[in-house]
């Protein structure tokens, strides 16, 4: 925590008289997470008097938080999470925590545990600083909103394709308008249907002489059921995961388990992954030079890219095409 001194008129004094004020905010955070009123808080509500928004972020979060005493509450979330994978994509591994609410502009929450949510790079890039008060366009809370119960995700094969996926989500009859648009605004805004579709794809050529084989042995039928047993598998440890809903879509297409998926409709690095391509993007950030290696289509690494380089205390972003 800040000490006093003159010329930071009282820092230290300010800030620490603002533990009540944090643990208000926090109740109320918790509260509207809970009744999924999120869309209604305002940034204004969550200030603490006479210090802006940044120096608030800068000391109780960076300098206590991430590298002072309080690092051990940060490590305890971290470490404290049931699961690997991003719980916002469900598609690449945690690497940094993420403020639901932007710590600058709610800085009474910076440091609030139900604010701070283990994800991955991309995730936390993606979502930036950006709020909104339109319901239907609020993120889902990993913390609060569990949608791993119901099925929700599905994929279907794209016609005269070999087994390319088209991935969309097809929510619950009984949920909520705007619990779907939530849902459906989030899927597309982190762009899961071309890096679920990426994913599958790269799993389909390394599989595509398997279920050669297996076609040859078990003919159609034999295939449709070992590609059922394992999207049975892996839905029952996911049920919406990327590989349960492919491997259950392509179970689904007749073509594909009469052997499609060894056709070639054109060059095979058109075919193949939607024009998606494996890119390095770099940056300085802490001291040190960072890096994420991904396959996404050039648009989804550019936005990628675009979105690193707002970040706060992040410089010299450079992106090249990984052959």
């Amino acid at each position: 925590m800040s000490r006093d001194t003159q010329r930071n008129a009282g820092l230290g004094t300010k800030l620490r008289a603002a533990a009540t004020i944090a643990e208000k905010a926090a109740e109320t955070y918790r509260n509207a997470a809970l009744s999924r009123t999120m869309h209604t808080l305002k940034s204004q509500d969550f200030q603490v008097a006479g210090i802006t928004g940044s120096t608030v972020s800068d000391i109780v979060y960076d300098s206590g938080m991430v590298s002072g005493a309080g690092r051990q509450i940060y490590d305890q979330v971290m470490d404290g999470r049931d699961e690997d994978l991003c719980p916002m994509c469900r598609h690449t591994e945690i690497s940094e925590l993420d403020h639901v609410l932007p710590k600058k502009a709610f800085p009474a929450l910076c440091v609030a545990p139900d604010n701070l949510v283990g994800t991955c790079d991309y995730c936390n890039s993606k979502k930036s600083n950006i709020t909104t008060e339109v319901a239907g366009r609020v993120l889902l809370h990993p913390n609060f909103e569990n949608v791993s119960t119901e099925r929700w995700l599905k994929a279907e094969v794209s016609a005269g394709s070999p087994g390319v996926l088209r991935y969309f989500v097809a929510a619950p009859p009984h949920w909520d308008a705007v619990f779907a648009d939530r849902v459906r605004h989030q899927f597309g805004f982190l762009n899961l249907a071309t890096r679920y579709s990426s994913k599958a794809n790269q799993t389909l050529g390394g599989m595509r002489q398997h279920f050669t084989k297996q076609l040859e042995k078990s003919h159609e039928a034999g295939l449709r059921i070992y590609l059922e047993d394992l999207a049975s598998s892996h839905r029952a440890d996911d049920l919406n995961g990327w590989a349960g809903v492919a491997y259950s879509a392509w179970a689904a297409d007749d073509d594909f388990c009469q052997g499609s998926f060894n056709a070639e409709s054109g060059p095979r690095a058109q075919v193949n992954d939607h024009g998606m391509e494996n890119f390095k993007i770099t940056w300085m950030q802490g001291g040190l030079r960072r890096q994420s290696v991904v396959r996404y289509s050039a648009k989804a690494a550019g936005d990628y890219t675009s979105y690193k380089r707002a970040e706060a205390g992040v410089s010299d972003v450079r992106i090249v095409r990984v052959r």
